[in-house]
C-alpha cells in the first residue's frame, strides 16, 4: 500500500517536470509582437522606381507610451506588387527595422503594409505606395538635333527624356514615337540609365514627333464612401512633342548679257542670291555650269555677283546656277543663252587724189572698225597691180603707192581679227594720165 503511493508520487513528479519543459520550449517559439496600442510608421526611400529597381523600407514601432518595444519584435511586410526581402524582420533596440523592396518587372503602383500583433499600417494613408515603371512617369521632354533638315530631305535624331514623378530620370521605360510625316527608325524604344530613348526621323516635310509613355488606366473598385478604395493605375501617362522644320533654300536669279554674247568675246552674267527669310541659312556656295563643259565656283555669294565667261563656239547654251546654303539646301536655276558670231570688221579704203595719176604717188587710207573686245591681229593690202604690203596689226593705215600705168585697179584689204575671223574688203582705184 505504501509502496504504491510512493510510485504514484514519483510518476507525478516526472510528469510535472516534463510539462514544464514542454511549456518552456513552446514559449521560446512564440514570436514577440507589438503590445496592444502600439503604432507602426512605415516609410520608403523613394516613391518612384523603374522596373527592376530597389528601395529601402523602414518600419518604426512605438508603444502607447511612445517608447520602442522590446528589441526583437517581429514585423511582417506585404506588398501588392514586387517583393520584400526579408518579408519578416525583428526590430533593433530602437524598435526599427529596415528591409529591401524590389520592384520586379511589372508596371504599376505597389501598396506596401507592415503589421505586428494588433499594430498595422493598414492599406490607407499609413501604407507606403511606390509607383513602378510607367506608373512612375511624371513628364517627357523631346528634342531634335538638328531642329531643321534640308528641303531635299534629311535625318534628325529625336531624343525623348523621361522623368519620374520626383523629377529623376526614369530607366527602362518604353517610349512610343509617332510622326506626322516622314519615317522613324523605330517606333518603340526603351530609356537607358539617363532616362533617354532615341529614334531617327527622316523627312522632307515639316513633322511633329510625339513621344508617349504609358497609357491612362481606368479607375476600378471602391464605392466612393469612407471605406472605399481605388485600384492604383497600372500606368501613368505623359508625352512630349517637338517640331522638325524644313529649312528653305536660297533664291537665285540669273540675268544673261544684252545684247547676246559673241563667240570669243567675254560675256558678263549677273547672279543675284538671296538667303531664305524663314528657316534659311547662310549661303555656302554658288556653282555655275556654263553649258559648254566649263564650271565655275563663285563661292559664298550673297547679293549680286557678276561672272564673265567666253564661249568658243556659236550655239545655244544652258547656263545653270546651283546655290547651296550651310544647311545643305540647294536651289538650281537655268537660263538659255544664244552665242552669236562676232560682228565682222568694217573696212573702208579711200583714195587721194582720185583719180590718181600714173607714175605719181597715190595715197590709200585704210580704216578698220572692229567690235568691242576685238582687235586687229593682222592687216594687209593688195594694190591690184601685182604688189602688196603687210600693214601689221594696225586698225588704220595711210599707204602711199605708185601705179605705173593708167587704168582701174581693185585694191583688196585683208583683216584677221582676234576672234580668228578673216574679213576682206575691196576698193576701186582709178589711175589716169
Amino acid at each position: 500500500m505504501v509502496s504504491g503511493l510512493i510510485i504514484s508520487r514519483r510518476f507525478l513528479s516526472a510528469a510535472l517536470g516534463l510539462t514544464v519543459l514542454l511549456l518552456t520550449g513552446a514559449c521560446q517559439k512564440v514570436p514577440l509582437l507589438a503590445p496592444t496600442g502600439s503604432t507602426i510608421v512605415l516609410t520608403a526611400s523613394t516613391t518612384a522606381l523603374p522596373v527592376n529597381g530597389t528601395a529601402d523600407l523602414t518600419a518604426q514601432i512605438l508603444e502607447q507610451s511612445n517608447n520602442p518595444p522590446h528589441s526583437g519584435t517581429l514585423i511582417t511586410f506585404t506588398t501588392t506588387l514586387g517583393g520584400i526581402e526579408p518579408s519578416e524582420a525583428r526590430t533593433d533596440i530602437n524598435g526599427r527595422v529596415i528591409v529591401k523592396f524590389s520592384s520586379g518587372l511589372a508596371n504599376g503602383t505597389a501598396t506596401i503594409t507592415a503589421t505586428s500583433g494588433g499594430a498595422s499600417t493598414g492599406t490607407g494613408t499609413g501604407a507606403v505606395k511606390i509607383a513602378i515603371g510607367t506608373a512612375a512617369v511624371g513628364r517627357v521632354t523631346v528634342n531634335a538635333s538638328p531642329a531643321t533638315v534640308p528641303n531635299t530631305g534629311g535625318s534628325t535624331t529625336i531624343t525623348a527624356t523621361v522623368f519620374d514623378i520626383n523629377g529623376n530620370a526614369l530607366n527602362s521605360a518604353p517610349v512610343s514615337f509617332t510622326a506626322t510625316s516622314g519615317t522613324l527608325s523605330t517606333a518603340l524604344a526603351t530609356t537607358g540609365a539617363d532616362g533617354a530613348a532615341v529614334t531617327i526621323l527622316t523627312t522632307s516635310q515639316t513633322s511633329t514627333v510625339t513621344a508617349s509613355v504609358g497609357a491612362t488606366a481606368p479607375a476600378a473598385g471602391g464605392s466612393g464612401g469612407s471605406g472605399g478604395s481605388t485600384t492604383p493605375a497600372a500606368s501613368g501617362q505623359a508625352s512630349g512633342s517637338v517640331i522638325v522644320n524644313i529649312s528653305v533654300a536660297p533664291i537665285l536669279l540669273i540675268t544673261p548679257p544684252t545684247p547676246a554674247p559673241s563667240v570669243g568675246l567675254p560675256a558678263n552674267f549677273t547672279f543675284i542670291v538671296t538667303p531664305a527669310a524663314t528657316n534659311g541659312s547662310a549661303v555656302r556656295d554658288l556653282k555655275v555650269i556654263w553649258g559648254d563643259g566649263v564650271t565655275t565656283d563663285l563661292g559664298a555669294v550673297s547679293g549680286s555677283a557678276i561672272a564673265s565667261h567666253t564661249y568658243g563656239t556659236t550655239g545655244v547654251f544652258l547656263v545653270t546656277g546651283v546655290v547651296t546654303d550651310a544647311a545643305g539646301n540647294s536651289n538650281t536655276q537655268s537660263t538659255p543663252v544664244t552665242v552669236v558670231p562676232v560682228p565682222r570688221p568694217g573696212i573702208i579704203v579711200t583714195q587721194s587724189p582720185n583719180p590718181g595719176h600714173a607714175t605719181n604717188e597715190t595715197t590709200l587710207t585704210v580704216q578698220v572698225t572692229v567690235a568691242t573686245g576685238i582687235f586687229v591681229q593682222s592687216l594687209s593690202i593688195n594694190f591690184g597691180d601685182g604688189t602688196s604690203a603687210n600693214l601689221g596689226g594696225a586698225s588704220s593705215a595711210v599707204v602711199p603707192h605708185i601705179y605705173q600705168a593708167v587704168g582701174t585697179y581693185i585694191a583688196t584689204v585683208t583683216v584677221v581679227d582676234s576672234s580668228g575671223q578673216t574679213t576682206i574688203g575691196t576698193a576701186v582705184i582709178s589711175i589716169a594720165i
